[in-house]
């Protein structure tokens, strides 16, 4: 990538701030000019050991969100080798990967993907698509919860439950069953076959319980695809479908028309307990395409989520 705008850090001589994909990232002043090419490695890229460009992180090779001297980083900058590419995905060359939280039943089981209850869409940050949202236009914030992705749909007779990338197979101490054996999702989901619906199995991640006793597997939902269409629900048909299963949802911050002020709702306790906010997801009201993202669906998550200890 070529780097974009870059300010002086209003309390460091030798830091300056660099715009990159929307992204601010503080950087030595001089190492890059606006327009240089440069490797943008995100929150949540982990570095391998052993490279000396990567040193001076120690053993902490998880990039994450930082305040320098009173202003949000996110992400760093390295140098790019001369024979990469403009937009090369260079992240196999480098050894980077991307962190993924162990999911809390991992012993629990898996099942072979039967491939009609696909995961969920890959939600694009805010901040790195600012235009995607048309002023005036119409959309929904809901808190973004911070728990386990859930995708569960009665199918060919039989409940299907699956986190973000697996199928799950029943068990005792799968919290994806457990939460749907909480909200009764057989018999629910069984009224409307080829319907999968997609929420937030919460309650056990450290320190984010959302109200939910200890040992329970909450659930909130946030969307739903109808299968033979692949087509997600209008925000409105989603909200009647819950209603009508008699399911939770996400709790709503937002529904108007969309501007730029509403990033503030980003920040601040969570809705449903006194913690930290995560975030929010924001949508068209009615459901949009783009020719660069797809599905038009973004989130932001809050700077103090991403300052909390341990985060």
């Amino acid at each position: 990538m070529r780097g974009g705008p870059i300010v002086k850090h209003p309390q460091a001589d030798n830091l300056s701030i660099a715009q990159v994909f929307g992204y601010p990232v503080i950087i030595r002043t001089g190492e890059y000019a606006e327009g240089d090419r440069a490797v943008y490695v995100p929150v949540d890229g982990v570095v391998p050991e052993g490279d000396p460009r990567w040193a001076f992180l120690g053993e902490h090779r998880r990039i994450r969100a930082k305040k320098l001297r009173g202003v949000f980083s996110m992400g760093l900058l390295t140098a790019a080798d001369p024979s990469w590419a403009e937009g090369q995905d260079v992240r196999e060359p480098l050894g980077i990967t991307k962190y993924d939280p162990p999911e809390p039943d991992a012993g629990s089981g898996d099942e072979p993907d039967p491939g009609f209850l696909p995961p969920y869409t890959d939600i694009e940050g805010l901040r790195r698509w600012p235009g995607k949202l048309v002023p005036g236009e119409e959309v929904v914030l809901t808190e973004k919860l911070h728990g386990e992705n859930g995708r569960f749909l009665w199918h060919e007779g039989r409940l299907w439950c699956g986190s973000r990338t697996r199928i799950k197979a029943e068990s005792p101490g799968s919290a994806w069953w457990r939460a749907a054996r909480a909200h009764g999702l057989a018999a629910k989901l069984a009224t409307v076959p080829g319907i999968a619906v997609y929420g937030e199995v919460h309650g056990y991640t450290g320190g984010f319980p959302y109200g939910v006793d200890r040992g329970v597997a909450g659930l909130r939902l946030f969307d739903a695809l109808d299968i033979a269409t692949r087509q997600y629900l209008d925000h409105d048909a989603f909200l009647a479908l819950a209603r009508q299963l008699d399911l939770p949802v996400v709790p709503p911050l937002f529904r108007g028309p969309w501007s730029d002020d509403l990033r503030a709702l980003a920040e601040g306790p969570s809705t449903l307990a006194g913690h930290v906010r995560e975030g929010f997801v924001v949508r068209p009201v009615q459901e949009r395409q783009d020719l660069e993202m797809g599905r038009v669906v973004l989130k932001l998550i809050g700077e103090g989520f991403l300052l909390r200890k341990g985060g």
